[in-house]
């Protein structure tokens, strides 16, 4: 793949990134209209180099790029004749996998801090 090419597929990331690869566009339904909130992160990474050896005929080239995207919903706004409400979505593996880590930590800590005070 060349350069020019690499760049065009790169910046197609951000059209296939957002609330709408999440949930949909927003939707209306009687006199609620429902807008779905996500939070989107993108990565980039290009490198080219060249050269060529001078004890060969042979000349150095090449190339690479890379980029990704992520999009997670974090909430939905509800719009109503009765006023706007955001309703957030609580990622329950997110807040798990934090208690494991806090939980882990605070053993670590603890044990260390045990075996300082019995003096291993």
């Amino acid at each position: 793949m060349n350069p020019d090419d690499a760049m065009t597929e790169v910046a197609k990331i951000t059209d296939r990134a957002g609330a709408a690869a999440c949930f949909g566009a927003a939707v209306s339904a009687g006199e609620h209209t429902v807008i779905p909130v996500a939070d989107v992160s993108y990565g980039f990474g290009f490198g080219w180099g060249g050269g060529n050896d001078p004890q060969s005929a042979a000349a150095g080239n090449g190339g690479a790029a890379g980029g990704g995207a992520r999009s997670r919903g974090v909430a939905v706004i509800d719009v109503s004749p009765s006023g706007v409400r955001i309703l957030p979505i609580e990622d329950q593996t997110s807040i798990r996998l934090a208690g494991i880590a806090f939980a882990g930590t605070a053993l670590a800590v603890g044990t260390r801090t045990l075996l300082k005070m019995i003096g291993r």
